[in-house]
């Protein structure tokens, strides 16, 4: 509890008196625990700031909503899955398979691979996933079913579905089992290493989810009107789409083989600023020191690629960038030099967060199937042109 506020700091935190700050806590939008004493009140200061400065964004116009969750919890450590540090998770080896069982809060067999996603043609890997998840909805005559373990069931096949839409672009002799490696066999033609199918596995990990971004929220409301997962799942996609969200990571990849092709990286990203483009794979809202999962996943890329020298670029790179932007590295700086040292395209960072966020989506759409249905209405006001 050392970490925690009391009443009187946190209401001095936020500007209010403790009155209000109960207040607060009535209608849900912190959360006080019992102090060792079992009568004071303490508050998480990561949860305290975030109220105060949403109240200040609030205060300029923009939307602001808050919603219950026991999916994930941020801190400036890290995110925490139902309690359990994420990284700690990708430090005892877990597998993907188990943390988005962790997540929908249900166990089950994943099935062998999927004959239902065909071969779309010659299209973008966000676009073949797209496919996959309406051709598997279309072949579901249970879709409809909303109960936690259906939904989970659903979030088994569809992870399978998703990734054996991706064209295989090499082959092993024996057939690979999990997730991460079938995955492998999709996005490089390298060859799939223990070392190197583990950084694959921790990205899968710590990108399974991470709270209410922007297409977690959009996964939210197509629950709250009752859409099936599948459609759950194509509202994620839809809002992952966005270049500064799951395509961030994309920036970097190209970024990176730029600086390879001058030999330079304040080179390329010279001309990227020239061009008026931003800086890719800086900063956070929720961390301001350091991204966790930056941090591990270029821990594991070091040690898959420990003699390579390209690495030395990559982190080049990253220091040129991070010094001009004056902002930390982020999870999409870690996964786009991945996807460069896996050999990979520059979208595929894109398919490896999509498939890895179709977990955290259908927790969420579990969680909220449970609240009172359409609780989702923005109020416009009206502007003139």
């Amino acid at each position: 509890m050392t970490d925690r506020l009391t009443t009187d700091e946190a209401a001095a935190r936020l500007g209010v008196k403790r009155e209000t700050l109960y207040a607060y806590v009535s209608r849900g939008l912190i959360h006080r625990e019992m102090d060792l004493d079992g009568r004071s009140s303490r508050f998480d200061p990561v949860e305290i700031d975030r109220l105060r400065d949403r109240a200040r964004r609030t205060a300029s116009g923009e939307l602001s909503t808050v919603i219950s969750s026991s999916v994930t919890r941020l801190r400036p450590s890290g995110h925490e899955y139902r309690g359990i540090p994420a990284v700690d998770l990708v430090r005892a080896g877990t597998t993907f398979e188990t943390v988005a069982d962790l997540l929908w809060d249900d166990t089950g067999e994943w099935p062998s691979p999927s004959s239902i996603a065909t071969d779309p043609g010659d299209i973008g890997s966000l676009d073949r996933l797209r496919i996959a998840v309406a051709r598997a909805s279309a072949a579901d005559a249970l879709r409809y079913d909303l109960a936690p373990q259906a939904v989970a069931s659903v979030g088994r096949r569809l992870i399978g579905v998703m990734v054996d839409a991706l064209p295989r672009v090499t082959s092993v002799d024996d057939e690979p089992t999990s997730i991460a490696e079938r995955l492998w066999q999709r996005i490089s033609t390298l060859e799939p290493t223990p070392d190197r199918v583990a950084v694959l596995q921790a990205a899968l990990v710590l990108l399974a989810d991470h709270g209410l971004a922007a297409s977690t929220f959009a996964v939210r409301i197509a629950a709250s009107v009752r859409a099936d997962p599948y459609s759950c799942v194509s509202a994620g996609l839809g809002a992952l789409g966005g270049q500064v969200h799951g395509a961030a990571s994309s920036a970097v990849h190209r970024l990176i083989a730029r600086a390879a092709e001058l030999g330079s990286a304040e080179d390329a990203l010279g001309e990227r600023l020239t061009a008026g483009l931003p800086v890719p794979g800086c900063g956070h809202k929720v961390y301001s020191e350091i991204d966790p999962r930056q941090q591990m996943l270029d821990e594991l890329t070091g040690v898959a690629w420990p003699d390579d020298p390209r690495l030395a670029l990559a982190v080049a790179v990253r220091e040129a960038a991070t010094r001009r932007a004056n902002r930390l590295a982020n999870v999409d700086m870690a996964l786009g030099t991945f996807t460069w040292l896996a050999g990979t395209g520059p979208d595929v960072g894109e398919s490896v967060f999509a498939v890895a966020r179709t977990a955290g989506w259908l927790a969420h759409a579990i969680e909220e199937f449970r609240e009172p249905p359409l609780r989702f209405r923005a109020e416009a006001r009206h502007v003139s042109n």
